[in-house]
This record gives C-alpha cells, structure tokens and sequence, in this order.
C-alpha cells in the first residue's frame, strides 16, 4: 500500500505506525487513523482503499474492511462508555447537589412545586394509608373539573386518575349523580419543558371513557370547534395553514377519544370584518464596503429587525394618528387593541418596544424583563454606588442626570469641568452656585447619613414613597417602570431577611443573581403589549401582529446536552434513561435517534404554538418576517403560512408596499365595544387621606436587650456628660470614645469579665480559680499580668460575694428573654409593650434578683451618675417581674464590668421611675439598646 496512490499510502503510513506503536495509546491513534475520519465515523468505502488494491490483493481489502468495521465498532462502544462514565459523575454530582437541596427544604419545612404534586401522587397510589384517604377524599367529592387538560403533566394525571377511580368502582359508587368533566385542546399544549404531555390527554379520555362504561356511567366527547372570538378570516387561515398534517404534524391525536380527526373552526362572528395580512420578508443586507479613507463616506445598514420594528411601529401610529376604525365596533383603534407576539424575546422585542416609545405610542413593554438591566433599577443601584462610595464618579454622574435631580449635560459640565478631586466634592463646592446644586448636595448628604445606619429595604422604600422618587421615577420612564421598581423592593425585603442588612452586600447580591420579572399583561390599561407566543396563552387582542416567523431554534431540545433514551433497556416502573452527550456522543446511535425523536417533538409543538398564535386575534391578524444571515429556516412559521394560504390571498397595495391579503366585509350589526367600561375610565384624584400617613397609635413601647452599647453625649475623654431633664426615656450613655476603645487592653477588659460572669457559675465553685486563670490568660494574652491577675481577682470576688451570690447560683440562669403588656394603673390609655432581655435572673424563695451587665463604661461615682435610660429599663423589667412574681420582692442591680463593680438600685429609685413611666409621652418613648 505504501506503493500505491496518495489514498493507500496514508493508509499503509497509519497501519505501519500502529505496527511500530510501543505503547496502547499511541497504536489507537495511529489506527484511528488509519480507519476513521476526522470527526471519529468509520471511513466510506470510496475513501477507504483504491480499486487498484481491491482488484490486485481482494483478501487484502476484505481484511482491511473486517478491522476498519471492527475498529470502528469499538470506537463507538469507547464513546459510549466515555459518555456513561460522564452521566454517572454528573449524577453523583447532581444527587449531592439535590440532597443539600432536599436538606434545605426540610429545615425550613417547605415544598417546592414539584413536591405537592408528587407526594400526593404517591399518597393516593402507593402509601399504606392510601385507601383510607381516597375513602375519605370520596366522600367529599362530588365533581373533578380539569381545566386546560391539554397541559397537564403525567404526575398531575396519576391525581386525577386515583380520585376518579373512586366514582365508578367498588364503595365509591354513590346514588348521588357525580361528574368528571375535562376540558382542553391538545392543539395549544406549548409547555412540554414544563412537562405537559399532549398525547396524555387523548389517553386519559380513552381510559376515563372505558371507566365509564364499566360502571355504566354516561359519557360524552363534546368537540368544541365554535369559536366565540376569531372572525372568519382568521379561522379560515388558521383551517388553511394546518389542513395537511403531514406537512404540519403535533396537532390532531390519533385517538378516537379526542373525537377531533381534522382541523376545522366555525365563526360564531361570521359577520363581523375582519383579515389576515401577509407583509413581505425584510431581507438581510450585507453592510457596504466603504473606503477606510474615507469615514463620512461610510453608510450604515440597518437591520432587518430594526426595520421591521420601525414599520409595525409606523403602521400602529398611523392608525392612533388617523383615527382609523375597527369595523367590527365601529370605534377608533386604541393602543390597548394592538398585541405583538415573538417566539423568542431576542432579538426582535426590545427594538420594537423602543420603536413605539420613540413614536409617543403608549407601550406596556415586554412580558418578562430582566431586573438590573432596568433603567429604574439601574438609577436605584447608582445611588446605592455613591451612597456606599461617594468617589465613584459614574455613579454619582448617573445619580444627578437620573429624575431624582433631573441635571443637565449642561450642568453637570458645569460641577464636573476643572475640577480638582472626586465629582462629590466639586458639587458640594459649587452647591452655592444655583438652587438645583444646593438642592441635590443636601438630599444626597442628608441619604448618606441614613444609608450607613438604616437597612436597604427602609432606605430605599423611603425615598421612594416618602420622599416622591417613585413618581419622578414614573413621570419620565413611564408606567411600565413600576414593576422594575416593586420587584427591586420585594429584593432589598428579602435580602434583610436573610443577611445582615448591608447596602453595599444588597447591590452585590444584585449584581450576582441573573433574576428576570414576569410581568402581569392582562389588558388592564390602554398600551400596546409586546410578548412572548407562550405568555399570551390564554390572552386575545383585537389586532395581532407575528414578527418573529422566520427562524425555527428554540433553547435546549434536540440540541441540548441531556437527551432521554426512550425505549431503553431498564428495570420494569423505571422512567426513561438520561444520558449527558459529551464531546464525540453525537455519533452514538441511541443518541442519534433520541435527537432524531426530539427534533421531530419539536417541530410538533413548534406547530402547536403557531396555532396559539393564529387564534389570539379577534379580527385582525398581520404576518411579518424578518431574515437572518441565512434566509429563511426551513419549515418556519412565515413558509407554513404562506404556502397554506397560496391561492387565498390577494395583492394590495399600501403605503408601506405590496402586501397580501384575506379580508371579509361587515355584513352584520355593529357589536357594543368590547371594553367600553374601560374608555369610560376617567382617573380621578386620590382623597386627602389616600395621600397622608397613617397617623400613628399611641402606645407605651419599651424595646430593650442585654450589655447596650447606644450612643449618648460625652466629654472629650469619653465619660457621659450628666443627663439633662426631659420627657421621655432617657438617653443611654455611649461607649467611649474611639480614642479610648483602640486601647485593647480596655475593651479586652470588659470583654473577659463579661464571659466569666456568664461563664464560672456553670461550673462547680471549687474549680473557679483554675477555669477563670485558665481562660483569661488563654484569651488575654494581650493583656500584661497583672491585668489578667486583677480580673480574676476582682471577677472571683463578685462571684463569692455573700450578698449576691444568689445571682450566680445553681437557681440563677443568664439572658433571660421578657415579653409583657402592662395596663396602665388608672386603667386608661395605651399600655406598655416590654420586650427585652434580661442579662441574668435568679428567682429565690422570697425574692428575685435581676443584674443588668454595662460593658466597656466607666462606672459611676454614686447612684446620681447613673444614666436615666438604664434606670427606666430596671424599673421596667421590675414592674413585668412583679407582675410574674406575685408576692415576691424584686431586687435589681447594675453590674459595670470595667472595674468591675457591683452596683444595686433601691427599691425607692425604681419605684419612682416605675411612676414616671406612665407620664411620658408615647410617642417620643424609646430606650435602645443594641
């Protein structure tokens, strides 16, 4: 072979390596070779050995073809081992990943979606107590309704079918007349990639009707073929296109059940006008070679979606423009009667929705937007930006031009040119210059002083609502702008929920999460609405148009990498394999043909959702097209149309150009608008009480916590200046000044006695010493000796104290949670709201003793020092205790653990402040705690 063409001596060149080949790996490949093409199929015989070999060596050729069909065999088995090994460690993985995912659920004891279905499904079929539920279910129904059958799921069907068992066999049969009644259209099944199956429906007829006449019940198959919405041209179209099933198989079932062996509609609006216009295809265009000498020459190509947006777009305005009627109402057309329906979203929705909002045409947007790419939301985040980083330049630059302050280009050069540092510095320079500078320099400084202190959500529903953002927001982006805007609120109330609230970790977490809004598009408001084929499901307009009709991908199916081998080798009960389709996969056969099957699918549903399409108009329906670098898709909606109306249409001419066009005439009477109630619509001002706050209710409200750390008014080494008289709680003391906690030896301090205090009680008091040495001098390494020495010392001693050593006994226990309502003494007016927490309680025989721990503050000379705030709070937690404790002497002191010292209030001061409680006013009452 080395002798013969350039054919066989590659061959022979292969064959003589895989001779030579000193290792496994290097053989395969040289076989590999020498048998197989490049992308791994077995050679043809025409590429394989020359005729001159076969006639001069024909044992040579017949081996040569044993080893290249054997090789190639083992080939293909290597693919499929390669691509089971990939699926078993994608499904080790996936199970991993789906146990976290069930361990969460039952922490929080929640069910997805799923779950509902599939448990009740195995309740009902196989749990052991499945007859007595079904017996119990069965004496509660009378009638099943299904409604949209046509896209229920196999699991949803299983319900179904083990609830109605129980009408027509054994203890369930009743005298009472009960019903199934299932009511659907397999042509509009559109959801398969949530798991709907269109041949279920005829199946589950057949096996309902067989039930039925086993039990000798009444059944009937009701073909519903009158069609209440559509005039007659559009039905007519909608017969045309989808006459031939096999040139557009998925529609019509096989099954006798169904009663449906042919597409046929009847126009219960026989009489009313209506068409179906066929626009020429806006073609794609190559863009011009320009001279790159010569820039201004350049001319730019639009493209065939702009163009086809900028059309339809020119077309709706021209109609809102002239007053143009609906004949059917004999009305003007309203903005509300046009829907856009596309297939896919991209490319074609955002161009047309910037067309009619370029021409002033009301626009609802599109049926699923993504959040952060919102213009609203995007203002929202840039004001977060600057907020949490006020040298970002862009966002501050973005903030000014957004409506909150409605800056000019004019003005913003105005701040921004010459300056020297950050944008946020030369606004607050300039904030002398004008109104509109001063005006955003003390809004944004007055945000920054609550962005750092108040949780995303409050921040931002504040100036939202309270402060007029949202109709700023509104008045230039438009109404659709509100949703963006509620879904970025809901967010920033999820995020508190479930992390520390942060602006700056909300916009990361924004950031992070591709998250999209599916919006309400029920005509509720006078707009033109643009969406998705599958989103209208169920939806009608008056004036349809189909844009997207000339391409046929869709996301995921035959193409995708997890392909289901129906018919597979399996266990009897187990669902069809999965197999993950690695490179080289494709050429399995099994694979082959599951792609082969799901192609065909498909192009079904493919058909099916074209009939949706067909049938959302009432009397106008407009089929446009726009191609791509490759022409028009085989088999895609706008060649299905047009070669099922060839014949049908007739050419007109309009403005825009030669169209094609099926149109029937008013012959019958006019029919009263449709939605009438909805023009008579006038808004109408809000009262004034829509617009005022809630006034607030009055009531006693004492939020408190352990070891409170607030801030309060201190002299410049940090100690509480003496509280001033006021009404109300009282401020509590600071912790001290940044200056006195970078001494680590003093916050350190605190902290150490504090965790022995909590601690030492637990463990028996002979081994105090040692526990506390250890700990200390484990923790406090910081700390020189004799600091450590001293908090042992001091802590040792508080604890042996006689005096309060029941606070740290067997029958004392730390952070003890308190909620109490108190009515007030002279039985009128609000009560007081207690909630808090008591840093330690001990209940004694007589008596119950409360200590209340202040970390990191000096203490006190005496009991005048001591602030008002932590008095109110002691008198508070008094007056619940006493309330707990009837009989019982309540006792309470303050422990200062910089020292430490232990400090008791009597009995006298407490019940003076008890008193005073009930004379403050309500609304200014607040002890914080932290």
């Amino acid at each position: 072979m080395l002798a013969g063409k350039s054919t066989d001596q590659e061959i022979g060149s292969a064959l003589a390596k895989a001779r030579t080949a000193t290792t496994p790996k290097d053989r395969i490949a040289a076989l590999r070779a020498a048998f197989l093409t490049k992308d791994g199929g077995a050679r043809a015989d025409k590429r394989f050995v020359t005729k001159a070999i076969q006639q001069d060596n024909p044992g040579l050729y017949a081996s040569l073809v044993d080893a290249r069909d054997r090789f190639a065999s083992l080939e293909g088995e290597l693919r499929a081992m390669g691509a089971i090994d990939a699926t078993l460690a994608l499904l080790t993985l996936s199970d991993h990943v789906m146990q976290l995912y069930d361990e969460g659920k039952r922490r929080r004891a929640a069910l997805d979606f799923d779950d509902l279905i599939a448990k009740t499904a195995n309740l009902l079929a196989t749990s052991s107590s499945a007859e007595w539920v079904l017996y119990k279910l069965d004496g509660g129904l009378d009638h099943i309704l299904v409604d949209e059958s046509q896209d229920t799921a196999p699991t949803q069907w299983r319900v179904i079918e083990a609830l109605a068992q129980e009408f027509f066999s054994g203890a369930g049969a009743r005298e009472d007349k009960r019903t199934l009644f299932a009511v659907g259209d397999e042509k509009q099944s559109i959801y398969s990639f949530q798991g709907a199956a269109p041949e279920m429906f005829a199946t589950m007829g057949q096996r309902f009707a067989a039930m039925a006449g086993d039990a000798r019940e009444l059944w009937r198959q009701v073909p519903l073929d009158l069609s209440f919405r559509s005039v007659a041209p559009v039905l007519d179209a909608v017969d045309s296109v989808f006459a031939d099933a096999r040139r557009t198989p998925g529609l019509i079932s096989t099954a006798p059940a169904v009663g449906a062996t042919s597409i046929g509609h009847i126009a219960h609006r026989f009489d009313k006008a209506g068409l179906v216009e066929v626009w020429p295809v806006e073609p794609y265009e190559e863009a011009a070679q320009s001279d790159a000498f010569d820039p201004l020459g350049e001319r730019p190509t639009r493209s065939p979606v702009m163009r086809l947006a900028e059309r339809i777009a020119d077309v709706i305005a021209g109609w809102l423009d002239g007053k143009e009627r609906l004949p059917s109402e004999d009305r003007p057309i309203r903005a509300g009667d046009i829907l856009i329906l596309v297939r896919k979203r991209r490319p074609f929705a955002g161009p047309m929705v910037a067309a009619l909002k370029a021409r002033g045409i009301q626009v609802a947007g599109a049926d699923r937007i993504r959040l952060i790419e919102q213009i609203a939301v995007q203002d929202l985040m840039a004001l977060g930006d600057f907020l949490t980083l006020p040298e970002d330049d862009l966002a501050l630059a973005q903030v000014l031009k957004s409506p909150f302050f409605d800056l000019d280009d004019d003005g913003l050069l105005e701040v921004a040119r010459g300056r020297k540092g950050a944008l946020w510095k030369a606004l607050l320079d300039h904030a002398g210059d004008n109104a509109a500078f001063a005006s955003a320099a003390e809004t944004l400084k007055r945000w920054r002083a609550k962005a750092d202190f108040t949780p995303p959500f409050e921040f931002f529903a504040a100036i939202l609502d309270k402060e007029g953002m949202r109709k700023r927001l509104l008045t230039r982006l438009g109404p659709d702008a509100a949703d963006a805007i509620d879904e970025f609120l809901n967010l920033a109330l999820t995020y508190d929920d479930r992390a520390p609230p942060s602006l700056s970790g909300f916009l990361t977490w924004l950031r992070e999460g591709a998250r999209e809004v599916k919006r309400d598009m029920e005509h509720g408001r006078n707009e033109v609405r643009v969406m998705t084929v599958h989103g209208a499901k169920g939806l009608e307009a008056g004036i349809v148009f189909l844009p997207d009709t000339c391409t046929t991908a869709s996301a995921g199916g035959s193409d995708a990498s997890l392909v289901p081998l129906e018919g597979a080798d399996r266990p009897p009960g187990s669902p069809d394999p999965w197999l993950w389709c690695v490179k080289g996969a494709s050429q399995i056969p099994a694979v082959e043909a599951a792609r082969q099957t799901l192609r065909l699918r498909e192009t079904e549903e493919r058909h099916r959702l074209l009939y949706v399409a067909m049938t959302r108009p009432r009397d106008r329906l407009y089929v446009a097209g726009f191609e791509s670098k490759r022409g028009l898709a085989e088999g895609c909606w706008y060649n299905l149309i047009s070669e099922g109306l060839a014949g049908r249409l007739v050419k007109v001419e309009t403005p825009g150009g030669d169209v094609l066009r099926l149109e029937s005439a008013q012959t019958g009477p006019v029919e009263p608008p449709k939605h009438d109630m909805l023009a008579a619509l006038v808004p109408q001002p809000l009262p004034m009480w829509a617009r005022t706050s809630a006034p607030k209710e009055p009531q006693l409200a004492v939020p408190l916590a352990p070891s409170s750390l607030a801030p309060y008014d201190s002299d410049a080494q940090g100690e509480p200046t003496s509280p001033s008289p006021r009404d109300c709680a009282g401020d509590e003391p600071a912790a001290p000044s940044p200056r006195t906690l970078a001494d680590q030896s003093r916050f350190l301090r605190g902290t150490l006695t504090h965790a022995l205090l909590e601690h030492l009680p637990q463990f028996p008091r002979e081994t105090w010493p040692k526990a506390a040495r250890n700990f200390v001098d484990n923790r406090g390494t910081a700390l020189p000796k004799r600091s450590r020495d001293s908090i042992v010392r001091e802590t040792l001693a508080i604890l042996s104290d006689p005096a309060f050593a029941p606070i740290f006994g067997p029958d004392s226990r730390p952070e003890v949670s308190i909620v109490a309502e108190l009515p007030r003494p002279a039985g009128r007016g609000p009560a007081l709201r207690l909630t808090g927490q008591i840093d330690r309680l001990a209940v004694l025989d007589s008596s119950v003793l409360i200590i209340d721990y202040k970390t990191n503050r000096a203490p006190p000379p005496d009991l005048d020092g001591v602030a008002e705030a932590y008095l109110y709070q002691l008198a508070a937690y008094r007056l619940a205790l006493s309330a707990i404790f009837e009989g019982k002497t309540v006792r309470a002191a303050l422990l200062w653990t910089d020292g430490p010292e232990l400090m008791e209030i009597p009995c006298s001061v407490l019940d003076a402040y008890a008193a005073r409680l009930w004379t403050l006013d309500p609304d200014r009452l607040e002890i914080r705690e932290t």
